[in-house]
């Protein structure tokens, strides 16, 4: 059986009590979040499905705002979302997938 699908974060920085609450308040209500928990410095985010477009969009913006490495996010590429993950005028193409983008100017 194979493991579900997760993310790490790691060292975690917020910038008030109010930004921690936002933090485990969003992972609360994605739908496709099963469990978290947390080991040393690190939070396993494990998820209870494979993440649609819409969790991806999701993901991406959760990640960014809080400093999640973003190259775990590759994982998640698929063939129906690859058009658009991929997208170099994307800003989270070179955060993902190490290929400079348009959007930041590369």
């Amino acid at each position: 059986m194979s493991k579900p699908p997760q993310i790490i974060a790691t060292d975690i920085l917020y910038y008030h009590d109010a930004d921690e609450r936002a933090f485990f308040e969003w992972l609360d209500r994605m739908t496709f979040v099963a469990d978290y928990y947390g080991e040393v410095r690190d939070l396993f985010i494990v998820l209870n499905r494979a993440p649609t477009d819409d969790d991806m969009w999701e993901i991406i913006g959760f990640c960014r705002r809080y400093g999640v490495d973003m190259k775990q996010l590759a994982q998640f590429e698929t063939p129906a979302n690859t058009a658009w993950l991929r997208d170099p005028t994307m800003i989270w193409c070179e955060e993902i997938f190490g290929i400079p983008s348009k959007a930041s100017g590369s």
